[in-house]
């Protein structure tokens, strides 16, 4: 990672200490750097950015926003253990329903968090671990 994209993902983990999380203020490039470090507390909130965002994209660049935000999280969880990446993902599951516990169901379907019951896909993490 350069030094810049550094600074940047610094400032927005010392800002959300700060101020709460609010990634609104962030611009689409900021949140793309942003995949896959947010802290696992601020995740629901960035999570709910991100579906502001993309509602209001064409499909396209929804499309290629996402697939951006996938290559960037892949890219800043590489270096990741099998365990430090499940355990990342067990405290963002966690934070995400305690943000839940705390809405109504029109907030939950506006924000983009409604739980939506579908396959568990097997974890890229999970296959790459077990060819080592």
């Amino acid at each position: 990672m350069n030094k810049f994209t550094s600074m940047v993902l610094a400032g927005a983990v010392c800002a959300s200490f700060a101020f709460g999380a609010d990634f609104s203020k962030q611009s689409n490039d900021d949140l793309i750097k942003m995949s896959g470090v947010v802290a696992p507390k601020d995740f629901p909130d960035y999570k709910i950015e991100l579906h502001k965002r993309m509602q209001t994209m064409t499909k396209e660049q929804a499309k290629d926003f996402h697939k951006k935000l996938e290559e960037a999280m892949e890219k800043n969880t590489d270096k990741m253990t099998l365990k430090e990446f499940r355990e990342r993902k067990q405290a963002i599951k966690k934070a995400m329903e305690e943000k839940r516990k705390t809405m109504t169901k029109k907030e939950l379907k506006e924000s983009g968090l409604e739980h939506k019951h579908h396959k568990h896909h097997k974890c890229d993490m999970d296959e790459k671990n077990s060819k080592k």
